[in-house]
């Protein structure tokens, strides 16, 4: 039943049920003469209950029982009153308390999902663009249709991502060697490793679908073949001999190799070169500083273009075991048609050779992987990448225009439970001025890098010389162009959400760790990136890049510990600190797991390690990778379960994952 309003005198403030009894009241009492009003019955004053009685009925459901207990049993006024403005202030900071209702955080989902679409297929824009548009916003609605399409697709693209791991871990390796005098034990080397060089790489989950060799003297050729057994015959029967001039016939080796029957089943193919001596051609492949019998380069040599053309053609890929530094400059001329960076292995001691070739394998494996898959995960043609032409030198930042920017960069989450629980991350976001370059500097699988300048405004006067801050930056733009322009933020803002949540697990991972009594000389962090919008000149829509900070000077060189698959360092190679390093990375992948309850694993991890004024060491990592099975989010290097198995089948706890009592997932 509804409460019955109440007449209030304005001059004593009593308090009356009826307009009548308020209107006897006016006139016994002419000082209290006023025109009747009404008061809500809620709105009530301690004196009131003081001086006037009114049933409990009327006033129990206003006020709270000690109110009205102290009300009957006090005979004064004040000390009623002040027990009652005490009581009643304090159940007004109750009730305040208990109508505060804290805002909700939205989570990652939107973001993730279109995402996703920018980098979908037409029928996945489709089902995008037939979404009915909010009638207040103009935007489309995310419903249960498009989610559940975006996940099916998601789905599909992991289950293609493993078919194409299968394949290409088949691999095909041929041995090109130089078959002269000074090779002999190099040959030897070959021919006592393959056993060990074929276990480990089989071990590794890989099945060698062919062996073959080719010496660059007289040409001997062995095809491909699965017999280990027919291959060391083939080997024990070459004579190391002869050999002239300094120069040997390496072009026409590597036309023989290239121009091999190669098995059609085998996803990731490998030349495995190994030499002292570069090819003929003075000035192009050496310095002249030894005889050459054909100085300006063999007559029977194809161009170097065209055995490129057909290297690529064939999908091969070519690595260099360096035992002297007589090939350095054939390795540039190489680079040049190759296309790419060419790493030469370190086979200066025969006893080396079996880990140069198993560790050509590994990479091989991850490039193969990564070019099939990202091209396939993107739907991209030649016609949906951007152009470019590279550009190594640093541009002149005095010929380059100056462009007005906005940066945005999210908040680390609060806690691990803000990242499983898929909480939107906070951003900020401020104005500055940039340069960039006109042409990228460099080409990975995914992304395109650009020397970039960030001016930062200080709060000094504007003319002074001193009133902006310059940090030399490296800018990335994805190479695949978006099927979505509205939608291209979105795929940088992922990006950003991927590092941002790795940097948050490096900070709780070096603290953790530093509480152990393993305490770790090195210290590890994730570049904070960031994202930036830019209007350039004659462009409708805005350009989005991610940048970090870039290393001048004598940098550190960049190493890859692990890939977002089976990849991962091999530690032979590697001296006391670099194995240290290496340790730290894997069992940071395995942290990531362990306290996120298996809901995520950071991998894909490379950096540099760098020193500070103090004498602290810092792994710098940048460009990870997250796997998370229960949520579609981290991107298209997401690989889920897949990713994580794959980890784990190779990982093996060290002394880091112990210091944190790190758990093993449960095999199932």
């Amino acid at each position: 039943m509804a409460s019955r309003e109440l007449f209030e005198c304005s001059v004593c403030r009593a308090l009356f049920r009826a307009k009548p009894e308020l209107t006897a009241h006016l006139k016994a009492s002419p000082i209290c003469k006023t025109v009747p009003k009404k008061r809500d019955p809620y709105a009530f004053t301690c004196e009131s209950f003081a001086s006037h009685s009114i049933p409990s009925a009327i006033y129990s459901k206003t006020v709270p029982d000690t109110v009205v207990s102290s009300s009957r049993s006090s005979s004064s006024t004040s000390k009623t009153s002040s027990l009652a403005d005490g009581t009643l202030l304090a159940a007004m900071e109750a009730g305040m308390k208990k109508i505060v209702v804290k805002p909700k955080r939205k989570s990652g989902l939107e973001t993730s999902i279109l995402s996703t679409i920018a980098d979908g297929d037409e029928e996945l824009i489709t089902a995008y663009t037939s979404l009915p548009l909010d009638p207040v916003t103009g935007e489309r609605r995310l419903n249960e249709t498009i989610v559940g399409a975006v996940t099916l697709k998601s789905k599909i693209n992991v289950a293609h991502v493993a078919a194409v791991l299968t394949r290409a871990q088949k691999v095909t390796i041929c041995f090109l060697l130089d078959t002269t005098g000074s090779m002999f034990n190099y040959i030897s080397g070959v021919k006592e490793q393959i056993v060990e060089i074929v276990d480990r790489v089989e071990k590794s989950g890989c099945v060698i679908e062919g062996l073959a060799f080719v010496g660059e003297n007289h040409f001997e050729v062995l095809p491909f073949t699965k017999s280990i057994a027919e291959f060391k015959a083939f080997v024990v029967k070459i004579r190391a001999t002869g050999g002239g001039d300094a120069p040997e016939d390496v072009l026409g080796g590597l036309n023989k190799a290239i121009s091999l029957s190669w098995p059609e089943r085998s996803g990731t193919r490998i030349i495995f070169h190994l030499g002292d001596a570069p090819p003929h051609g003075k000035n192009v492949y050496h310095d002249g500083s030894q005889s050459d019998s054909y100085e300006n380069g063999h007559p029977r040599d194809r161009p170097l273009v065209e055995l490129f053309r057909e290297m690529l053609h064939k999908e091969l890929l070519y690595y260099f075991g360096r035992i002297n530094n007589a090939c350095d400059k054939m390795i540039c001329v190489f680079e040049t048609h190759y296309g790419k960076k060419i790493d030469p292995m370190d086979s200066s001691n025969v006893g080396t050779i079996c880990t140069a070739v198993t560790e050509s394998v590994s990479r091989s494996i991850s490039v193969t992987y990564r070019a099939k898959s990202s091209s396939a995960l993107a739907g991209t043609t030649t016609k949906d990448l951007r152009k470019y032409t590279l550009d190594r030198i640093e541009p002149d930042w005095c010929l380059l225009p100056r462009y007005d920017g906005t940066i945005l960069t999210f908040d680390l989450p609060n806690s691990i439970k803000d990242i499983t629980s898929f909480a939107k991350l906070e951003d900020s976001i401020k104005k500055c001025r940039l340069q960039i370059a006109l042409n990228p500097f460099a080409k990975g699988s995914v992304r395109l890098a650009y020397y970039g300048r960030i001016f930062y405004v200080t709060k000094d006067d504007p003319a002074s010389p001193t009133s902006e801050i310059v940090d030399d930056v490296v800018f990335k733009e994805m190479i695949a162009l978006p099927k979505v322009v509205d939608f291209d933020r979105q795929r940088y803002m992922t990006d950003l959400e991927v590092q941002t949540v790795a940097a948050k697990l490096a900070f709780e991972f070096n603290g953790m760790l530093f509480r152990t009594s393993l305490v770790p000389i090195v210290k590890l962090k994730f570049l904070m990136a960031k994202v930036v919008r830019i209007f350039m000149a004659g462009d409708s829509s805005p350009r989005f890049l991610v940048y970090e900070k870039r290393f001048r000077g004598d940098s550190p060189e960049l190493i890859k510990y692990t890939n977002n698959l089976n990849y991962v360092l091999n530690p032979e190679g590697l001296d006391d600190n670099g194995r240290r390093r290496l340790e730290l990375a894997v069992a940071f992948s395995h942290f990531t797991y362990d306290v996120t309850d298996g809901y995520l694993l950071v991998c894909d991890l490379q950096g540099v390690c760098v020193i500070d004024l103090k004498g602290k060491e810092t792994l710098l990592l940048t460009d990870p990778a997250i796997h998370c099975a229960k949520h579609l989010r981290f991107g298209k290097t997401n690989l889920g379960n897949l990713g994580m198995e794959k980890f784990f089948k190779k990982h093996e706890c060290n002394k880091y994952c112990q210091a944190l009592g790190l758990r093993m997932p449960a095999s199932e």
